[in-house]
């Protein structure tokens, strides 16, 4: 079967695009799937994220994928984010350190994902963080990470790229599971059986709200994040089931996608061009970021 990929950008758009393939594909089992991106005139890296849910679900279902008609310079950056290494279709150096390359992580594996944010989340346009700002801000990744680990109710894994955009002025970077995403889990929690995507989001990102059980950690790990993207100028997008959220300095906004993407995804993105230092108000007063 043959699943035309388009152009794909972070936004509600590119996010429902991706949707829009796992939606074509999920008949699929035992089958051929085949990735065509003639139709593709640009694709943003980081989105490599999302899109390998996609894949993922579908070499689960014991398909065999395969990717063809990449432009050459979208073949040249998914080399350079090792992202084509999934398919054994080589890598190139990444001489400009633009990328944060595609990583595939097991759920326990949170160790080895503490070892990527400290090989690859420092330079690339990141503001001036004290040193006890930059911990609060890894640890706070780490509970993204954590939290689909442990709710995500699924195998296939953690799958964590970014990209540094110089021209555009900004940094993203992704965070993706092929989980049961928010809307199911808030609805085992509460009861609520015709909860809707976005309304599970929002239930979510409410402080005090968690659907922790035992010692598990609650919480999504976005608070510190959340004021941080305020004052940076920059964005926050998570996206699960039919439901996308996006947060920026100029506020936050739910919006129902037209297709169902399977699983949960949250992208932050650094306002590259800004040029303050930042620390934890803790390091005068108070544990917020001045």
């Amino acid at each position: 079967m043959k699943l035309n990929v388009g152009t794909i950008r972070s936004t509600c758009n590119g996010f429902s695009s991706i949707a829009e393939l796992a939606q074509d594909a999920r008949a699929l089992f035992l089958d051929n799937a085949e990735l065509d991106f003639s139709s593709c005139r640009f694709f943003e890296a980081n989105m490599a994220a999302p899109l390998y849910v996609v894949i993922a679900r579908l070499r689960d279902d014991l398909n065999d994928v395969i990717i063809h008609n990449l432009r050459p310079a979208t073949e040249n950056i998914l080399k350079k984010n090792q992202f084509l290494t999934v398919f054994n279709m080589g890598v190139l150096t990444d001489t400009n350190q633009t990328t944060l390359p595609f990583k595939i992580f097991k759920r326990q594996a949170g160790g080895q994902f503490n070892d990527y944010l400290d090989t690859y989340m420092r330079g690339r346009g990141i503001p001036s963080m004290s040193d006890a700002l930059t911990k609060r801000f890894r640890q706070s990744l780490f509970e993204i990470f954590l939290n689909a680990a442990i709710h995500s109710d699924s195998e296939l894994g953690i799958f964590v790229c970014g990209q540094f955009f110089p021209q555009l002025h900004r940094l993203d970077f992704t965070i993706a599971d092929a989980g049961v995403g928010f809307r199911e889990n808030v609805r085992r929690y509460t009861g609520q059986k015709r909860m809707s995507s976005c309304a599970a989001i929002e239930w979510a990102l409410t402080e005090g709200n968690t659907t922790k059980t035992g010692n598990q950690p609650g919480g999504l790990g976005l608070k510190l994040i959340k004021e941080f993207i305020r004052k940076n100028e920059g964005k926050l997008q998570i996206v699960s089931r039919f439901g996308y959220y996006e947060f920026s300095s100029k506020g936050d906004s739910f919006n129902r996608m037209d297709h169902d993407f399977p699983g949960t995804c949250v992208n932050i993105e650094i306002n590259t061009q800004d040029a303050s230092s930042y620390c934890l108000k803790s390091e005068l007063s108070s544990d917020d970021i001045f």
